[in-house]
C-alpha cells in the first residue's frame, strides 16, 4: 500500500465518504497516515465513518451537505483548514444515478445528476484551490493531489444512463483541463474510471421505486462478463486512489485510469 508519511501529517478530504467507495478511500488514506475530512450528504453516516477512523487510531473530522451547493464545498474545505491546518489531497467521489431512457428523462432527472456529479466536482475543486495552490514563484515541498472518481460510463457510455454518462465524461474533461492548469503548481490531477464495483448504492440490486442501483437480473450477467473473473470492490478503488495520492505518482497527471477488470461496457438496458 502506498504510504503518505511526512514530517507533518498530510490532510485528505473525501466527498461522498459515508458509504461504499468513498468510505473505503477515507479508511485507506487514514491507514496510510493522513488525517481525513469525511464528507457526505448524510451527516450521520459521515460521523460514523470518522468515528471508525478515530477508533482505529487515526485522525478524522466531518462535513455534510450536497456538493452541488458551493457553500457546502467552501465549508468542507474550511473544516480541513480549521481542524488540520490545510489540505493535501482532494478526492471527489460524491455521486448518484437517476436512470431513464433519454426520451423519458425529465429536466429534473438531468439536472440532479449533472449538478451533483459534475458541478459538485467543479465546486469542490474551486473551493479547495486556495489551500492546494501556492503563491506564484514558490516551490512546494510536496505535490498536492486531486483524484476525481469518474466511471467507465463516462468513457464508453451506457444506454438509459445519459445523464450520468455525460456528467462523468465532463468530470474526465475537467480532470484533463485542471491537470494542465494546476501542473505548474505541482498539483497532480487524475481520474479513476471504475467499472462494476460491488458494495455500493449505485451497483446494488434496485428495489421497486428506487432511482439508484441496477436491475437485479442484470448483476450476475455483468459479473460473468468480467475477464478478471470477479467484481471489483471499493478497496480496489481505494488502493488506486492511495497510490495517486502518494509521492510515487508525482509524475502522473491528466490521466483517466480505467479500473474494471477488463469489462469496458456495462449494459443495463
Amino acid at each position: 500500500m502506498a504510504e503518505l508519511t511526512a514530517p507533518d501529517r498530510r490532510v485528505g478530504l473525501v466527498t461522498g465518504a459515508g458509504r461504499g467507495i468513498g468510505r473505503a478511500i477515507a479508511h485507506r488514506l487514514a491507514s496510510a497516515g493522513a488525517a481525513v475530512v469525511v464528507q457526505d450528504l448524510d451527516e450521520e453516516v459521515a460521523a460514523a465513518v470518522a468515528g471508525e477512523i478515530v477508533a482505529a487510531g487515526g485522525a478524522a473530522a466531518t462535513a455534510a451537505g450536497s456538493v452541488a451547493d458551493p457553500a457546502v464545498t467552501d465549508a468542507m474545505v474550511e473544516v480541513a483548514e480549521r481542524e488540520f491546518g490545510g489540505l493535501d489531497f482532494l478526492i471527489n467521489n460524491a455521486g448518484l444515478t437517476h436512470d431513464r431512457t433519454l426520451h423519458r428523462m425529465s429536466d429534473a432527472d438531468w439536472d440532479l445528476v449533472v449538478d451533483v456529479v459534475l458541478r459538485g466536482t467543479f465546486n469542490a475543486c474551486r473551493s479547495a484551490a486556495r489551500l492546494l495552490r501556492v503563491p506564484r514563484g514558490t516551490v512546494p515541498d510536496h505535490h498536492r493531489k486531486v483524484v476525481n472518481i469518474a466511471s467507465i460510463n463516462g468513457v464508453y457510455g451506457v444506454a438509459g444512463n445519459a445523464n450520468y454518462s455525460a456528467a462523468k465524461a465532463g468530470v474526465i474533461g475537467l480532470t484533463k483541463s485542471l491537470a494542465r492548469e494546476w501542473g505548474p503548481q505541482h498539483i497532480n490531477v487524475n481520474a479513476i474510471a471504475p467499472g462494476y464495483i460491488e458494495g455500493t448504492r449505485l451497483t446494488r440490486a434496485r428495489a421497486d421505486g428506487d432511482t439508484m442501483g441496477m436491475p437485479e437480473d442484470v448483476i450476475p450477467l455483468v459479473v460473468s462478463k468480467i475477464p478478471i473473473g470477479r467484481a471489483g470492490t471499493p478497496d480496489d478503488v481505494a488502493d488506486l486512489a492511495a497510490f495517486l495520492c502518494s509521492p510515487q505518482s508525482d509524475y502522473l497527471t491528466g490521466q483517466t485510469i480505467e479500473l474494471h477488470g477488463g469489462l469496458e461496457i456495462i449494459s443495463i438496458a
